[in-house]
C-alpha cells in the first residue's frame, strides 16, 4: 500500500508542500488559519527543505501511496538536551496527511525511524511534542516513549505552546 524512500534534493518542493499540507490538517482545530500561515511561511520554506535534505546528520523519509506523497519522517542524529545517553537520534518530524490517519502509516514511518537510528548505532530516540498535541503523545506512548521533561516553548504565530520531551530506548 505504501512505499517509503529516503528523499533526495530533487524532492525539496514535494517535502515543502507535504510539510504545509500535513501541518495545516493536523492543527486546523488548534490554531487560527493566520497563525498556521505565519508558522508555515517561516518554517516550511524551500530553503528549509534544502537544508533538511542536504544535512549529513539528517534523514528524511517520504511515504507514497498511489503516486502521491502522503507522509514523512525526519530523523536527526543528535543528542537529547536532557541526558539520556550519548548515542541518540531525534525524531524531528512525523507528519501524515489527514486522509492517512488510522491506516498504519504513522506506525510504518515510526518503525522506519527506529531502523534509521539503529543503522548508525544509536540506541535512543527522543522527540519534542506540543503539550497540547494529545493524539501524538498517545501515539508515541503506545510505542514505548515516555516523558522525560519539559521542552521549549513552541511558537505558532502568536500562539505559545508548552512542549515536552519524550524518549525511548531502542
Amino acid at each position: 500500500m505504501y512505499s517509503l524512500q529516503v528523499a533526495s534534493i530533487s524532492e525539496q518542493q514535494a517535502l515543502r508542500q507535504l510539510w504545509i499540507d500535513s501541518f495545516q490538517q493536523a492543527y486546523e482545530d488548534v490554531h487560527s488559519a493566520e497563525n498556521i500561515e505565519i508558522y508555515c511561511s517561516k518554517n516550511f520554506t524551500l530553503e528549509a527543505a534544502k537544508d533538511t535534505l542536504t544535512d549529513e546528520t539528517t534523514i528524511c523519509t517520504l511515504a507514497t501511496r498511489n503516486d502521491q506523497k502522503v507522509g514523512l519522517c525526519v530523523v536527526k542524529h543528535q543528542n537529547c538536551p536532557i541526558e539520556i545517553g550519548e548515542d541518540a537520534s531525534e525524531l524531528k518530524q512525523l507528519y501524515i496527511l489527514a486522509s492517512e490517519y488510522g491506516t498504519g502509516l504513522g506506525k510504518l514511518l515510526l518503525q522506519d525511524a527506529f531502523e534509521i537510528a539503529r543503522s548508525v548505532g544509536r540506541s535512543w530516540m527522543w522527540l519534542c511534542v506540543s503539550g497540547l498535541n494529545y493524539r501524538a503523545q498517545a501515539f508515541y506512548r503506545k510505542f514505548g516513549f515516555s516523558e522525560i521533561g519539559d521542552g521549549p516553548t513552541l511558537h505558532v504565530g502568536s500562539d505559545r505552546l508548552p512542549s515536552l520531551i519524550m524518549s525511548l530506548k531502542l
